[in-house]
């Protein structure tokens, strides 16, 4: 009976195999912890995106109406008054103030009837909590007493996955022929993530108020 002559692989050959099977397995693990760790980079600077975004333009929406009044009986008493100069927007408590991390405004939120002073639901504004590195929203369902950027009826806005380093209102007006004054204002806000730092978002936005007020 004849017997096959069989030759397996040398030991030398299994080791360069063997070599080359884990230097495959190490270059295909890189990759994919590579692509991994851009994936979640990216999924992490678009997650700050959308919120800051959405922080923007929840104070955009409210900005916009400041000074809104439906049936004002004479005088609308959503303006601040500094010395019979009527202005849409109140920075840091002060008139004058032209840019400052506190922002108070008023509008009518019940256009049903005839109004000539600032109802609870229609006080409103936004600041910067320094302390908590976070956004807030003023919220005061009983009165207008509190009404002030030192109070305490604010909440938190901002999502508590962010940290907010930065948030500034620059107000701009011009003045127009017809003897009314354009009030527009800038935001700017700057904001990293909680869990990585690293990643930062700077956005300044310029809206333009839908009212005018009358030129002193």
């Amino acid at each position: 009976m004849r017997v096959a002559n069989s030759k397996g692989y040398s030991l030398v050959e299994l080791l360069v195999g063997l070599s080359v099977s884990i230097l495959v397995s190490i270059t295909a693990l890189s990759v994919m912890t590579s692509a991994t760790t851009m994936q979640a980079r990216i999924d992490a600077k678009t997650r700050l995106s959308l919120e800051v975004s959405r922080l923007l333009t929840m104070m955009e929406t409210e900005i916009r109406r400041a000074g809104m009044c439906y049936q004002c009986d004479g005088a609308s008493p959503y303006l601040f008054d500094s010395s019979h100069d009527l202005h849409l927007l109140l920075i840091d408590e002060t008139p004058s103030q032209r840019q400052g991390q506190c922002l108070r405004f008023a509008y009518q939120q019940d256009s049903l009837h005839p109004t000539n002073t600032v109802g609870k639901d229609d006080a409103k504004g936004f600041r910067l909590d320094t302390e908590a590195h976070a956004i807030e929203i003023y919220e005061n369902h009983r009165d207008t007493a509190n009404w002030s950027c030192e109070s305490g009826y604010w909440r938190d806005i901002s999502s508590r996955a962010l940290k907010i380093s930065h948030l500034s209102f620059t107000r701009n007006e011009v003045h127009t022929e017809n003897g009314r004054r354009i009030t527009s204002l800038t935001i700017k806000v700057s904001a990293s993530l909680n869990r990585q730092p690293g990643l930062r978002k700077d956005v300044s936005r310029t809206l333009v108020l839908a009212n005018t007020v009358a030129s002193s």
